[in-house]
C-alpha cells in the first residue's frame, strides 16, 4: 500500500507537469528552498501545514488531494477552488472547463 509521503510525492509531480512548472518556478512560487523541496519529493518527509497549502494553492488543487486523503472533488470543494483559482486561470483554461460542463449540460437534455 502506498503511503502519505510517496502519494504527497507523486500527485506533485503530475501536477507540476500538467501546470509545467519547473521544480525551480513551483519553489519560487511557495517560497521555500529547492533542497527542502526535493527532500518533499523523494518521499523523506511531508511539508508543514502552511507550506502544504501554498503548494497546493500554487498547483490548483487542496492539500486533502495531495495528501491523498481525498480522492475525488465534490461540488463544494470545487466550488471554492475554482473560486479561489479563477484569476489565475488562462481563457483557454476556463473555456476548457466550460465545454466540460456544457457537454454534460447537453447529455442531460437528451
Amino acid at each position: 500500500m502506498e503511503g502519505v509521503k510517496s502519494i504527497f510525492s507523486r500527485r506533485v509531480k503530475e501536477l507540476m507537469k500538467k501546470e509545467r512548472y519547473s521544480q525551480k518556478q513551483l519553489c519560487e512560487l511557495c517560497n521555500i528552498t529547492e533542497a527542502t523541496f526535493s527532500r518533499y519529493m523523494t518521499s523523506e518527509r511531508l511539508p508543514k501545514t502552511d507550506i502544504l497549502a501554498n503548494i497546493a494553492n500554487a498547483l490548483h488543487t487542496t492539500s486533502d488531494y495531495l495528501l491523498g486523503t481525498d480522492t475525488a472533488y465534490g461540488y463544494d470543494q470545487l466550488e471554492i477552488l475554482l473560486a479561489a483559482s479563477k484569476d489565475n486561470l488562462s481563457l483557454n483554461q476556463k473555456k476548457k472547463l466550460t465545454a466540460i460542463l456544457m457537454d454534460e449540460y447537453k447529455k442531460g437534455e437528451v
